[in-house]
């Protein structure tokens, strides 16, 4: 039987994210705040990278935090100016990190879960461009397959490294 498309973006939205919380399971905070460069180059998207596999886990639950209002009709993601790092955990707090990314993680899954069918055609402003949901959808799976690809590069480097 044939698949909607909004049903694959959920299933592999959903799967990408499991991927993610797989590669975080485990790792200690010695591992999570290793590799932590002070002169980590800053950009518009970096939020929270620092070269630690708690800056990308922290980057990912920030962005997932900062496209949630995106699965309301007309909404947007928030700008990193309207992100507030207060209400975040600490980078350093490698369980609070991973807490959030759960907390926030499990928030998304279920707007997502929730979309109509007909809401993966619609258009939101994304930096001053539009973009369907559909595509803003796979844009977001794709960055958790990312960084947990990066995650679990750096656990392989770490635990060789350690000897472990």
């Amino acid at each position: 039987m044939a698949q909607t498309l909004a049903a694959f973006l959920k299933y592999r939205a959903e799967h990408s994210y499991s991927y993610l919380l797989k590669q975080v399971d485990g790792v200690t905070t010695e591992e999570a705040l290793s590799h932590i460069e002070s002169g980590w180059p800053d950009h518009k998207w970096g939020i929270g990278q620092n070269g630690s596999i708690a800056g990308i886990v922290y980057h990912v639950a920030a962005w997932k935090q900062m496209t949630l209002p995106i699965f309301r009709p007309g909404g947007r993601p928030m700008t990193r100016e309207e992100f507030d790092q207060e209400e975040a955990p600490l980078l350093e707090d490698w369980q609070g990190v991973q807490a959030w990314l759960k907390q926030v993680g499990m928030a998304w899954s279920a707007e997502l879960a929730g979309l109509p069918e007909d809401t993966f055609d619609t258009t939101r402003l994304w930096e001053g461009h539009e973009l369907s949901v559909a595509s803003f959808v796979v844009e977001m799976y794709e960055h958790d397959i990312q960084h947990a690809a990066q995650i679990e590069y750096l656990r392989q480097h770490i635990r060789a490294n350690s000897g472990a």
